[in-house]
């Protein structure tokens, strides 16, 4: 009888380690992607390269102008285009809509700030304003991970046509 509780005890710990870390893994809803959306920020103005290169994706295209060559396109030439930016910027995003796609990633819409630093008292040296600017996201393991960023208008204004987020 002992061996038997002692068995039953173990399969319902078990269960609830497992649904445990299941609740832990990112939904593919739009309030965890709002929660990885600053964790994504937060990281950039940690200015932590390897820690933001953890929220892309190997096939990542992020690009701030027209990249008709696509020399921007993969973890390793964002993180050679792009890593200078993290260690010497803030950045601020401001989300106006996410659309919810039906394969499971998420466009999203935004006013993309880059904040240049030094930052004296509360002032940034200068600063660039990116609106619209367009994010798509979709769960890799257990989280979401950026797999295209355009801070290009029109580039933007097309990938929001396209996905039908106007």
């Amino acid at each position: 009888m002992n061996t038997r509780r002692a068995l039953l005890a173990t399969s319902v710990a078990l269960l609830v380690v497992h649904a445990a870390q299941a609740a832990d893994m990112a939904k593919p809803d739009e309030a965890s992607l709002r929660e990885a959306i600053a964790s994504y920020v937060a990281t950039w103005n940690r200015h932590d390269i390897q820690a933001w290169s953890a929220f892309l994706t190997d096939d990542i295209w992020y690009t701030e102008a027209d990249d008709f060559y696509q020399r921007m396109k993969g973890r390793e030439a964002v993180l050679t285009f792009f890593g200078d930016l993290v260690k010497t910027t803030d950045l601020q995003w401001d989300v106006k809509r996410i659309k919810m796609m039906p394969d499971g990633s998420a466009t999203v819409v935004l006013v993309h700030h880059a904040l240049i630093l030094p930052k004296t008292g509360n002032k940034y040296s200068t600063s660039f304003v990116s609106d619209p600017s367009v994010s798509r996201w979709r769960i890799e393991g257990d989280r979401w991970r950026m797999f295209y960023f355009t801070s290009h208008k029109g580039t933007a204004r097309v990938v929001m046509g396209k996905d039908g987020v106007s």
